[in-house]
């Protein structure tokens, strides 16, 4: 008999134990596989896709925890791909104001311009993205590295702090 509670213990994790004894608040709905739509004026501005999506009720907050991977595709105002943040975590304020991807963030804007950072937040109000974080942007032509990004929500118009790497300038550009 003791050799059969031992066995039957035997594929309990840390995190097993972890998931059951964590004290703190609880999920007032875990949705999987769920698509989200946000549309604007009847048109759809934003299609958020995750994995896994728990959503938490506190006194003063609310707040939705996403993992597992989830992509946030942007549209412009005919409704026309705009960019897409992708990241395997994420957390978003209960009012949709705020959105924080974080570990393997990538970004592709409309001109097929590719971010990758760990961390990326977006602010809703003032359309904006940024981050603090080593960020690498792949273009056509070149590869720029930095520590810091500011940019609109859809990743055209980017200011990178701290930028290096290889650049080619052409006529136009000087």
């Amino acid at each position: 008999m003791a050799a059969g509670v031992l066995y039957s213990c035997s594929g309990t994790t840390v995190e097993d134990v972890r998931e059951y004894t964590e004290t703190g608040p609880s999920p007032i709905r875990i949705t999987l596989n769920v698509t989200y739509e946000f549309t604007e004026a009847g048109k759809l501005k934003n299609e958020l896709y995750a994995s896994r999506a728990e959503q938490y009720q506190e006194p003063d907050s609310s707040y939705s925890l996403l993992s597992g991977g989830f992509i946030l595709t942007f549209y412009d105002e005919n409704v026309e791909f705009d960019g897409r943040l992708s990241a395997e975590n994420g957390f978003i304020r209960g009012d949709n104001s705020m959105m924080i991807a974080r570990d393997s963030v990538v970004f592709v804007n409309r001109d097929n311009e590719t971010l990758y950072t760990e961390e990326l937040i977006w602010v809703q109000d003032s359309a904006k993205v940024f981050t603090n974080k080593f960020v690498t942007i792949e273009r056509e032509d070149d590869i720029i590295y930095g520590k810091g990004l500011i940019s609109d929500e859809n990743f055209t118009n980017y200011i990178i702090k701290s930028p290096t790497g290889t650049f080619f300038l052409t006529e136009e550009d000087e």
